[in-house]
């Protein structure tokens, strides 16, 4: 059965377990099947944002006396917006611009990621993908494709599984991203699909 973990947020997915299950082959056995959980947004430390706000401010005094304004008795208006305030936009530019960077990359990983569920059977792994108009679209990995397993904790408890070995065409990680008991499921993995004899 798969885990529900409370994130859905539409009746959509009221049937991807069934769907997942007609997809299974013939004396085919479902050992796992989970739903990733979501990733969250990265808070931000008041003092780490403290210095950068006080640094890129003191950007401007600092190019401002290398331009020479302070030390002049009439400031032209031009020379005080250059001098003050050039490196705060510049610098507080480029930062936006990486917020906005990361911000629309962690929405688009959320995004997929709630539209998908992660399998394991006694034959093969499956990673399904659930679309609006085509329901559940799934592809499979058989033993011999997966060499090997990197498994990453995180502290909430839950982790990534990426797999060696396999290239996709987005040439993007391939493997379980945000499950729970990410060691136990590496080792089903291993036991079942990758060594299922052990080697004496």
């Amino acid at each position: 059965m798969i885990d529900d973990q409370g994130w859905r947020d539409s009746d959509d997915f009221d049937d991807l377990a069934a769907d997942l299950k007609a997809d299974l082959w013939p004396g085919e056995s479902l050992l796992w099947s989970e739903r990733p959980a979501l990733p969250r947004m990265r808070r931000i430390r008041p003092i780490p944002l403290l210095f950068v706000a006080a640094l890129t401010g003191l950007s401007g005094v600092s190019l401002a006396g290398m331009l020479g304004v302070l030390h002049r008795e009439s400031i032209p208006p031009e020379a005080v917006l250059i001098g003050f305030g050039l490196a705060p936009l510049v610098l507080g530019g480029l930062i936006a611009v990486d917020v906005a960077r990361r911000s629309c990359g962690w929405a688009a990983r959320r995004w997929a990621l709630a539209r998908t569920v992660y399998a394991m059977t006694d034959q093969r792994v499956i990673i399904g993908r659930y679309d609006a108009t085509d329901g559940l679209r799934s592809y499979s990995l058989i033993p011999g494709m997966i060499a090997d397993t990197s498994p990453f904790e995180y502290a909430d408890g839950t982790g990534d599984l990426v797999f060696e070995g396999v290239e996709s065409s987005a040439r993007r990680a391939v493997g379980f991203f945000g499950i729970r008991r990410v060691r136990s499921v590496d080792r089903l993995l291993h036991e079942t699909l990758i060594d299922p004899f052990p080697r004496w």
